[in-house]
């Protein structure tokens, strides 16, 4: 069970890493934007536009290395992580002034980086719970979801919307994914002893102003017909679980205490958590899936397909190792691979001929 409790712990690093090596190979169509009708999904619109992207995602690493190079000479005035944030506001800007893609995703990776290192930092010498720091990261992804359908509204910044949805989606499908497990578990249960967070100003205000913001923005959303009131309904769910999640008190998540490998089982709390958490992850993949259809985005109901299958993959791994003879156990394994990966494919492939059809069918009177 340790193994497979590493394994389902590096899971989603590899899912993002693939994910990042497929949309970079994505083959660059010579159609213009206006033809091609998903245009924003590729990194880059030509040679030459990924080329300058690159360079100038360069300068910004490179401004933030001057940055710290000057502030060590004049004897660290500035904290590293102040120099982090004027690098990633810098980068943020930029992103938008020459609407490039590739600063702009290093740029918010960069600013959640430093809120998170900034509040570990207000925490310094307090006996203060760490699972605050957990909810202020989920918020943030929560606000990137609502984020990435308003940036939709312009077409110049259509790709810039994917990369917010594509932060979001991760972040929050990672975060669920890693709790439904039994190492995830055992750090909910770590990040939950100490004081309440409201012993840190600076970490409650940042909170407060995380979560009206996320709600603000998803309510804003709703309003201009960007998101479905049940997609608002979803992330105020997932809002109210990370929120609860801050406010917990200390949790037993294992009948022996210290290493929670050590074989004492699951507590009745322990139970209890991974069963909210497998369930919201199993409906969060269900919600991408019916997102994708009723949106007709291909790319969505692809990566919901693929988080399904692979959180079904690792779940039968999780669960059923200890339980079978290890010959059965494999073989049962490649017999769900095989029938789990052909229902979903043919699922997958029913949903996005539908999608194409209804285009079809729009089209059609427009063409005549």
């Amino acid at each position: 069970m340790y193994i497979f409790g590493i394994i389902s712990f590096l899971f989603w690093p590899v899912v993002i890493i693939g994910l990042i090596v497929f949309f970079a190979k994505r083959k660059h169509k010579k159609s213009r934007p206006a033809q091609d009708k998903e245009w924003y999904l590729q990194l880059a619109l030509c040679k030459e536009d990924a080329v300058s992207q690159l360079f100038l995602l360069l300068a910004f690493f490179f401004l933030g290395i001057t940055l710290l190079a000057f502030n060590k000479d004049f004897g660290d005035p500035l904290s590293w992580r102040t120099i982090l944030a004027i690098a990633s506001l810098a980068g943020l800007i930029g992103a938008y002034y020459f609407k490039t893609i590739y600063v702009l995703a290093f740029s918010l990776v960069g600013l959640t980086s430093w809120w998170g290192a900034q509040a570990n930092f207000w925490l310094d010498g307090k006996n203060i719970k760490t699972s605050a720091i957990f909810a202020g990261l989920a918020f943030l992804a929560l606000m990137f979801y609502a984020l990435g359908y308003l940036h939709e509204k312009q077409t110049k910044f259509k790709r810039f919307a994917l990369v917010y949805l594509i932060l979001g989606i991760i972040t929050v499908t990672g975060s669920l994914f890693f709790f439904s497990t039994q190492p995830g578990l055992g750090v909910m249960g770590e990040m939950t002893k100490g004081g309440s967070f409201f012993g840190s100003w600076q970490l409650t205000l940042s909170l407060f102003i995380f979560l009206i913001t996320l709600i603000g923005a998803n309510l804003y959303a709703v309003a201009q017909k960007l998101i479905s009131p049940f997609e608002l309904m979803a992330a105020l769910i997932l809002a109210g679980l990370f929120s609860l999640t801050a406010l917990l008190p200390e949790q037993k998540m294992f009948f022996q205490t210290g290493n929670f490998y050590s074989g004492g089982g699951l507590s009745e709390t322990g139970v209890f958590w991974a069963l909210i958490y497998n369930l919201a992850i199993f409906f969060e993949l269900l919600g991408l899936l019916f997102s994708g259809y009723l949106r007709r985005e291909t790319w969505l109901i692809n990566l919901g397909a693929l988080f399904l299958f692979l959180l079904i993959i690792v779940k039968y791994f999780d669960w059923f190792f200890t339980f079978f003879d290890k010959s059965i156990f494999f073989i049962g394994a490649g017999i769900l691979l095989f029938v789990v990966g052909w229902f979903m494919e043919k699922g997958r492939k029913y949903m996005i001929s539908n999608i194409k059809e209804q285009a079809q069918q729009i089209s059609q009177p427009h063409d005549k």
